[in-house]
């Protein structure tokens, strides 16, 4: 989302500077205590008051953790804007952001409620996401502004339209909580009825326990179960082409990127009633959609799915016809545009 905001026409309206926080040693060091993570912090930190010293900013921008570790250093931005007097825009793209205000120790539920409360904007991805924010700071300074992804490739053909083996597919770092294992039990069960389907689970391991117990039941070869690993972004595409259904049972989420890329591509998909996805997801026009953790009825919507090539067609085409009215980048350019400049107005250029 960053590498879009930089490259979109926000550009166009406003001198962004950006400073580079990203720890590129992989999604396992996520939310971890160790010398390289608070050297970071503390060089970015240095860096963003550096900044704050040199320039006169309208605003600032961030991305807002929601892990113990993560939001102390966004606090190093946030606390010295504040302190400066500049605007601070947070952007909330996880979900159940006010579960982790309850559970972090007293200390940080202080210093949440002290700095998310002065932001002169909080932006989530779905007006469902709201209500996680409405205790942290004043109702009419959350908005809501949807994500967007660059459009892909055009592909060969609708997914409806391929009449072989249906080929499920997962993409995302395999954490439990992305609802992989349930997904796993769900294709198993549908080959186990002598369906011809195919399944490629594409991401990150990051709890290798959880995922060597997944493995260890997986009763099927790799020409039907497929775990890749990590893909890069040409081989995201191919597998968003080569498949006829994108299952993502999430029970934990806001409004996933991987969603919006297969409504781009064209793809029917299946997943839950989980954060701004029931805005997303239109049930039954855009996709399928289930309760988290209730893999019958999982089983059930993939089983329409591969069972009934007609409503694969009919879904991939309105579900890019809504990626193309709503989620593509120029539009939440737009989007992203309007909050900044309602920040912005009155300050002097």
């Amino acid at each position: 989302m960053t590498k879009n905001l930089l490259d979109s026409s926000v550009l166009d309206r406003f001198e962004i500077v950006h400073l580079d926080t990203a720890d590129r040693r992989g999604v396992d060091n996520i939310g971890r205590l160790d010398a390289g993570n608070v050297w970071l912090a503390g060089v970015h930190g240095a860096r963003f008051v550096s900044l704050l010293i040199r320039h006169s900013f309208d605003a600032v921008y961030l991305p807002i953790s929601k892990n113990l570790l993560g939001f102390l250093r966004d606090s190093l931005f946030i606390g010295p804007a504040t302190v400066r007097g500049t605007p601070v825009i947070l952007h909330f793209h996880g979900a159940e952001f006010d579960r982790f205000v309850r559970t972090a120790p007293a200390p940080v539920r202080i210093l949440v409620r002290t700095l998310v409360r002065r932001a002169a904007r909080a932006i989530v991805p779905g007006d469902g996401l709201k209500p996680m924010l409405r205790d942290l700071i004043a109702g009419e300074r959350i908005v809501t502004v949807p994500n967007g992804v660059a459009d892909l490739p055009a592909r060969r053909e609708p997914a409806g339209q391929h009449h072989g083996r249906v080929h499920i597919l997962f993409l995302g770092n395999l954490l439990p909580g992305k609802g992989y294992v349930a997904l796993l039990d769900a294709v198993q069960l549908l080959l186990d009825e002598g369906l011809d389907v195919e399944a490629t689970f594409a991401g990150a391991v990051v709890d290798t326990d959880v995922h060597a117990r997944a493995l260890s039941a997986v009763r099927y070869g790799v020409d039907r179960i497929r775990f890749p690993g990590e893909v890069d972004s040409a081989t995201k595409v191919r597998l968003l082409h080569s498949a006829n259904v994108l299952a993502l049972p999430s029970e934990d989420e806001a409004q996933p990127l991987v969603i919006l890329e297969a409504m781009a591509a064209g793809l029917p998909v299946v997943s839950t009633r989980r954060g701004a996805i029931q805005e997303t997801v239109v049930d039954g026009e855009t996709g399928l959609l289930v309760e988290a953790r209730d893999t019958p009825a999982l089983t059930a919507a993939l089983r329409r799915m591969i069972m009934d090539p007609a409503l694969r067609e009919r879904i991939g085409r309105a579900a890019r016809a809504r990626y193309v009215a709503c989620y593509s980048v120029e539009r939440w350019a737009e989007r992203m545009a309007r909050v900044f400049a309602e920040v912005t107005a009155g300050r002097a250029p």
